[in-house]
């Protein structure tokens, strides 16, 4: 089903899964178990992605499959980076024929480590550039969600320039965003505030990065410039080095900021679940969120 619509109807609950390495999933029955798990809470949708510069692609589209054989709505992504048109066109009709229907339409960063047999910008500068053409080339028509930065992004000026692309997007096709990860509501809220005061009026799903290790989230934060608030920055503190204690506070965590997130009338909340499914369902229980959206 399109995205755009379920949107039209409700608000929704929504999971994001990668492909795993080959040597640690190799028939990809450890990601099937994780999304079996994960239709326990009957999710609107999960997007898949995959890796720098279109590493995984082929496993990304087998998971896909698998998504719509356990009867659930898959968003793709899609990104500018190491593309050319005649790629765009092949991988999309790929995915039509697959039962696709939404894509996430993505810059991408090129990976300091993999070198391209030509400039990885040959046809695609920016995810607007990917939107331009998917909606002008006649590919096949999907629905086409955009990034969002609630802080900024990386390589912007100013976050008045983040919401004047996100505008841009919505007037090419974009018809609903998801945020990168963020760990304070009130910066969200603020930059929700932002968007529609220039006039975008499209859903905006929040992204929701649950914190399971405090290296890893200092790796994530140092790449995506997000800031952690001083309560954060006490529980990575404390529990740097008590694995359990970490992932039980930063569930707790994450669920306190979709609680609140979600009585404040967002969109959508979409979980980053770094594929580990009992630990995501754990949260989403503590943040009563199944309960109310049974109402």
């Amino acid at each position: 089903m399109r995205i755009d619509l379920i949107l039209k109807e409700r608000r929704t609950l929504s999971f994001e899964v990668f492909p795993p390495k080959q040597e640690h999933d190799e028939d990809l029955s450890g990601i099937r178990g994780t999304l079996a798990a994960l239709t326990a809470e009957s999710p609107d949708f999960v997007s898949v992605t995959y890796g720098a510069g279109g590493h995984n692609r082929p496993r990304a589209l087998e998971i896909a499959e698998i998504v719509l054989s356990l009867k659930m709505t898959p968003l793709s992504h899609l990104t500018a980076v190491g593309y050319t048109k005649e790629d765009t066109e092949r991988v999309t009709h790929t995915l039509a024929d697959l039962g696709v229907e939404n894509l996430l339409a993505l810059r991408g960063d090129v990976p300091a480590d993999m070198k391209f047999p030509q400039d990885p910008w040959i046809d695609f500068r920016y995810a607007l550039d990917l939107v331009n053409f998917l909606r002008a080339s006649g590919t096949p028509g999907f629905c086409l969600g955009g990034a969002a930065y609630p802080e900024k992004h990386a390589e912007s000026d100013a976050p008045e320039r983040d919401v004047e692309v996100m505008l841009n997007k919505e007037r090419a096709g974009v018809s609903f965003f998801i945020t990168q990860l963020f760990f304070d509501n009130e910066i969200f809220f603020r930059f929700r505030d932002r968007c529609r005061s220039v006039g975008v009026q499209s859903p905006i799903i929040v992204g929701i990065m649950p914190i399971f290790r405090a290296r890893q989230i200092r790796r994530i934060v140092e790449i995506s410039s997000c800031s952690v608030p001083e309560q954060l920055e006490v529980i990575l503190a404390r529990y740097a080095d008590d694995p359990a204690s970490m992932e039980d506070a930063g569930a707790d965590y994450a669920a306190s900021q979709i609680a609140e997130l979600w009585r404040r009338g967002v969109d959508g909340v979409h979980l980053y679940t770094m594929n580990k499914s009992r630990q995501v369902l754990d949260i989403v229980a503590r943040s009563g969120l199944r309960k109310k959206r049974l109402r």
